[in-house]
This record gives C-alpha cells, sequence and structure tokens, in this order.
C-alpha cells in the first residue's frame, strides 16, 4: 500500500464546517512563509493531482480573503496530501507547512510530478483506508 503523508493541518478530510473549528491554530502558524516565498509553494498545491473531488464550498476561517469552489477536494503528490484551499491559506497569509514537505518541495524545485491513474489510485486506497481506522 502507497503511503501518503498528511500535510500538517491541511492534510484532513473535513467539511467546510469542521476545518473551520482549526481557525485558532491556523492563526498561530501566519506569516511563516515569507512573501517571497509563497506563490510558488501556493502553485505547487494547486497543480498536485486531484484524489477525492469534493463539490464543498470553503472559505477563510481567517479573515474573508478569499473563498474556493471545491476547496475541500483532497490532493496530492504521491508523498502528500492537503485540502486544495491549502494554496490559498500558504498565499494570503503564509501559513507554516511542515519542515519535511518545504525540504520536499525545493528538492523538487517546486514542480509536482503528475501521478499516474494508478498512483492516484493507490493514494485514494491509502486514504480510503486512514478513514476506515479514524486517522484523518
Amino acid at each position: 500500500m502507497m503511503h501518503v503523508a498528511p500535510l500538517g493541518i491541511f492534510g484532513t478530510i473535513a467539511s467546510q464546517s469542521a476545518f473551520s473549528e482549526n481557525s485558532d491554530e491556523l492563526r498561530r502558524r501566519v506569516g511563516r512563509i515569507p512573501e517571497g516565498e509563497r506563490a510558488r509553494i501556493a502553485e505547487y498545491l494547486r497543480s498536485g493531482t486531484p484524489i477525492i473531488a469534493l463539490m464543498g464550498f470553503s472559505e477563510d476561517v481567517l479573515g474573508n480573503k478569499f473563498s474556493r469552489t471545491g476547496g475541500t477536494a483532497i490532493m496530492s503528490d504521491g508523498c502528500f496530501f492537503w485540502r486544495l484551499d491549502a494554496a490559498d491559506y500558504v498565499e494570503h497569509y503564509g501559513i507554516e507547512m511542515p519542515e519535511d514537505f518545504i525540504s520536499h518541495g525545493n528538492s523538487r524545485k517546486w514542480v509536482p510530478p503528475v501521478l499516474s491513474r494508478e498512483e492516484a489510485a493507490a493514494v485514494d486506497r491509502h486514504l480510503g483506508h486512514l478513514r476506515r481506522i479514524g486517522a484523518v
């Protein structure tokens, strides 16, 4: 089974209302990514492979700077998985990302791999397993 790690606070499969409960944790992480680095990290997050396409609508829980159709969708690069709206939080607020993700992105020069159908299916199966055991 393929192993993909949750991308910190964004590595959850949750409705918008459930995710909004993380607003205090998000506030503690604001400004941790310098403005000059935010765009490339946000683009990487937006360019991941969609794994679980959800029709949910997400809204900024910090300052109403953005909203995103499908923002609760789950994306992956084969190593990590995250909510699509993670890109907006990085871009607008510089929300801190785990150091292993930053190292991984830097090693790839912030160009995400395109997952094959088989790789995406393996990530989906792994996420299904995590949901069954209550880990995400």
